[in-house]
């Protein structure tokens, strides 16, 4: 089913639904998160095998994120060649979010991967199209609770598809909170409360995702003690490479950071957003030094990083060296 410009509005309302009582617990856990997120109009459907099967909230007029379009239109000779960065990964993998676990824009934005499409011969339209929306090339791939799980978003639109069951759920609303409360720019979509109650509940990621959604509306004590009570259930998490758990830690500024930044830098290297969020926190502990030189790692980086930390980490360096 190609969704790329696809709207939804009517079409949801007009087809005839089947087996609403399966989505019963569904639609609970998503008017629970709705409410947590201070949304007031969520909409939500589930889409089996090309057939909307339920539905909530209205009809769901938002456009949907794009298809993988530079994907759909590279021959498969291209997509498996080596990707200008980061180091060791595929165009193929650069374009489905899951270089080395990179969320992908620094790698999306970086001139020699766009100059290798150009060199690969006809491109419709996806050279323009990358430019112009990066952030939409690909889905992001990950496996959650033994199963795959593809997903993209925009800022108050959020689709997860789990291909082996042939499910989609596409949710909308009108509060960016939907995506921003759960960092998915950092590429987990775990971290969404929306998500796990399509994907299936998770104690350990509950208790995260809600400390999330407390920071992102400015109740710090009430994060730092769902942070601490999920520290103590599952001691696990402070070494995770989970860079949205280290922006949280980082963010409340508890111990667990130092072993939390070390597990993410040391998996995904090339993380640029790593090496921010641990410069913050450096930088809060008054350990300026070390606080430059993640800052340094960001803004020195060959080839260039073009993320968009790099402008941050500079006004942070220079801040540094002027105080």
């Amino acid at each position: 089913m190609k969704l790329a410009g696809w709207l939804l509005a009517g079409w949801l309302l007009a087809w005839p639904l089947a087996g609403q009582g399966r989505f019963d617990r569904l639609d609970r856990e998503l008017r629970d998160a709705a409410r947590e997120l201070r949304i007031t109009d969520l909409r939500a459907a589930v889409i089996e095998s090309g057939r909307v099967v339920w539905h909530t909230g209205g009809a769901i007029t938002a456009v949907a994120p794009e298809e993988p379009v530079i994907a759909a239109r590279i021959s498969a000779t291209l997509l498996d060649r080596p990707a200008p960065a980061p180091p060791g990964a595929t165009i193929r993998q650069v374009l489905e979010n899951r270089a080395d676990g990179t969320p992908g824009e620094e790698v999306l934005e970086n001139r020699a991967f766009f100059e290798a499409l150009h060199t690969a011969g006809p491109v419709p339209n996806a050279v323009a199209f990358a430019q112009r929306e990066h952030g939409t090339l690909g889905w992001f791939v990950q496996d959650f609770a033994r199963q795959r799980v593809v997903w993209s978003y925009s800022p108050s639109l959020l689709m997860i598809k789990l291909p082996d069951r042939k499910l989609t759920l596409v949710v909308s609303a009108n509060s960016n909170a939907l995506t921003e409360a759960a960092r998915l720019q950092d590429g987990n979509i775990a971290r969404s409360t929306i998500a796990l109650a399509f994907l299936g509940e998770s104690a350990r990621d509950e208790l995260i995702d809600r400390a999330l959604i407390d920071l992102y509306f400015g109740d710090r004590d009430a994060a730092a003690r769902l942070a601490h009570q999920a520290l103590d259930k599952f001691p696990e998490l402070e070494s995770t490479p989970d860079v949205t758990l280290l922006y949280l830690f980082a963010q409340l500024r508890l111990p667990e950071t130092e072993a939390s930044a070390t597990a993410v830098i040391k998996a995904h290297p090339s993380l640029p957003t790593a090496w921010f969020y641990y410069g913050q926190y450096l930088e809060n502990s008054k350990r300026y030094r070390e606080a430059a030189a993640c800052f340094e790692k960001i803004t020195m980086h060959e080839p260039p990083w073009h993320n968009l930390t790099v402008d941050a980490a500079r006004k942070q360096l220079t801040y540094l060296k002027t105080n």
